[in-house]
Formats: C-alpha cells, structure tokens, sequence
C-alpha cells in the first residue's frame, strides 16, 4: 500500500493535538465561507448605496441557508468514505469518491435552477423591500449559477477531510476569498456593474474554488 495513502491517521500521537489541528481549520472554514455575502454587502455598501447594500442583506439569510445545507450534506455523505478510508478498502474509497463527485454535481445543478427559480418567491415570502426586490433578485439568481461549483467545492472539502486534511480546503478557500475581494472591487468599483457585479464575483470566486478542489480530489484519487 503507498505511504501517502496510510498517511493522515488523527489517531495517531497525541489525540486532544490532533483533533483541534483537524477542527480548527474547518471551523475557520465556516467562517470564510460566510465572508462571500458579507464582503459583498461591504463593497456594494460603500460604493453603490443604500438600496443595493439593502438588497445584498435581504439574500443573506436564503444563501447562508443554501450554504449550511451544502456543508451539512458534503460532511454526511463522506462519513462513508472516511470508514472505507480508515478500513484501507480501496475499492469502497473510490466508488465512495465517484458517488460523492456525482452527487454533488447532481444536486448542485439542481440547486441552481431551484434556486433561480424560486428566488423572487422567497425573496418575496422573506417580506423583502418592494424598492430592492429587483436587485435582491438578480444577485441571488447569479449567485445560484455557481450552486454547482459551490456544491462541488463542499463535497470535495469534505473528502479530503475524510482522509484526515482539513488544511488544504482551508487555504483553498482563503485564496478565493480574497479572489472575491478583488473581483468585487475590480467590478464594482472599476467596472461600474454594480449589484451584478458583486454577483458575478461571487460565482467566479466558486468557479476557482471548485477547480482547485477537484484538482486535488484528482490526485488523491490517482494514490488510491
């Protein structure tokens, strides 16, 4: 069996040590993670207004939802594949990683048509603003068409973290947050797109997160 597969083993050593160096980067994960929306309603704050800082707001609650049901199914659906891991069953790892890849492209898909669908409806039901519903809605429909890169993101996260590495989704999402940032500046404040482009930002930071991850889930794959 390679090294790197047996690799990664938090039971080994000190347990309290390496359970808080798995845990810590994945509850600085869930933070970052939040940092998308926020750092939109920063920048279209400041440098398109109030009603467009408003219509940000109102889709908060609606994409924090999408998001912990994205985390909580990425992280249920690999639990399987970190038994199979830790029993050394390479066969049930990869039909475990080629189901999760699956699943995640399926639901994430479908995410984002429910979502663009349902988004002036829920917008609506949420008892947003009749003066920025429009812009609540266009910012949440382009944020849904990246639900596949964002569901894909999640899943591969959680199947590195099924063999024991928090850190690497870690730093992937550090970098695309600050993508985010620089892309939410560059369109908002150069580009002058406004709401769309805080938006626009936002899927593009889930296009990069989503390569990255699935480049590594590649690799791990290829040891199996």
């Amino acid at each position: 069996m390679p090294q790197r597969y047996a690799a990664n083993k938090i039971t080994e050593g000190v347990i309290w040590k390496q359970l808080l160096t798995f845990f810590f980067p994945i509850l600085l994960g869930t933070f970052f993670q939040q940092m998308y929306n926020t750092v939109d309603t920063i920048i279209v704050g400041r440098f398109v207004g109030t009603q467009a800082l408003a219509a940000v707001g109102a889709t908060s609650s609606f994409m924090n939802l999408i998001n912990g049901f994205f985390i909580g199914l990425s992280t249920g659906a690999t639990v399987i594949l970190s038994q199979f891991y830790g029993a050394n069953d390479r066969l049930g790892v990869r039909n475990a990683l080629h189901t999760g890849v699956v699943l995640s492209v399926i639901l994430g898909a479908a995410t984002a048509v429910v979502g663009i669908a349902s988004a002036p409806y829920v917008l609506r039901l949420t008892q947003t603003p009749a003066n920025c519903l429009e812009d609540a809605v266009l910012y949440a429909s382009i944020c849904f068409s990246g639900a596949l890169f964002s569901m894909v993101y999640n899943m591969g996260s959680g199947i590195l973290r099924a063999m024991g590495d928090s850190t690497r989704p870690l730093i992937f999402l550090i970098i695309t947050c600050f993508v985010n940032i620089f892309l939410d500046i560059f369109c908002v404040v150069v580009l002058k797109m406004g709401i769309s482009g805080a938006a626009w930002a936002t899927a593009i930071s889930m296009i990069a997160s989503f390569a990255w991850i699935l480049c590594i889930v590649e690799q791990e794959l290829a040891t199996v």
